[in-house]
């Protein structure tokens, strides 16, 4: 029996979210490209904005409220995972706590970039001040980084697993097609509910273009900034 799971909106996230991630990480290894970085950082936040709105008022199986993450089901999970399709249709009790730890370190790696960006006098956001030195942004910036990496790898194995003792089931082919071989119920979308869609991912591919027009970032400010105080304080000396 196919059961359509995965609700198109769900489906283009996920994969926007990928190619978003990856393009920000390569991006970020060269300062030249830091406008381009962070134009696809802020489309980034907009995703992951749109998919906690989604798991509010998405449909079933994205919504927050499915995700068996309480510790008896992940109990459960663990130690009968091959009778596990059958309870969790959506997310598993594994998947549902990695989904949730790649939602929350991906807005920490967006955020702390903006604001990474705004301690150094740049950005749409420049005005705006925590108090926290650029040093600390960027390695709370570097460290969000490194453990979305190692949930991702987590996720991977996961399905591979997954893939092991329910290949029939057909979960890698879900996040292209939408369909599980699964007993459950089919998600419909409301017309609200594609209207949602269709401006959080509108919104985060617009971004994109808008940011690299109206933007200016100098990815050498900071060592400009830098070299000013030393001439400065050489002139002092003198």
């Amino acid at each position: 029996m196919k059961t359509y799971i995965w609700s198109l909106p769900t489906r283009l996230f996920h994969w926007l979210l990928v190619a978003g991630m990856v393009a920000a990480y390569l991006l970020g290894e060269e300062e030249e490209l830091l406008s381009v970085h962070s134009a696809v950082g802020y489309a980034v936040g907009i995703l992951i904005v749109f998919r906690i709105i989604w798991g509010f008022a998405g449909p079933k199986y994205s919504r927050f409220r499915d995700f068996p993450v309480g510790i008896s089901s992940l109990k459960s999970f663990i130690s009968d995972m091959k009778g596990s399709k059958n309870q969790s249709p959506g997310h598993n009790p594994a998947a549902s706590l990695i989904m949730l730890g790649i939602i929350f370190f991906t807005l920490l790696i967006v955020v702390s970039g903006t604001l990474l960006l705004a301690s150094e006098g740049q950005g749409f956001f420049s005005s705006f001040s925590i108090g926290m030195s650029p040093d600390s942004l960027k390695e709370v910036h570097e460290i969000a980084v490194y453990i979305v990496i190692g949930l991702v790898i987590v996720h991977l194995l996961g399905n591979l697993v997954d893939f092991i003792f329910h290949k029939e089931t057909g979960t890698l082919q879900s996040i292209f097609t939408g369909y599980k071989n699964i007993e459950g119920e089919s998600v419909k979308l409301t017309s609200f509910q594609k209207i949602l869609a269709a401006i959080g991912i509108i919104l985060a591919l617009a971004v994109i273009p808008y940011t690299l027009l109206n933007q200016k970032i100098d990815p050498k400010n900071e060592g400009t900034e830098q070299q000013g105080k030393e001439s400065e304080s050489d002139e002092d000396d003198d």
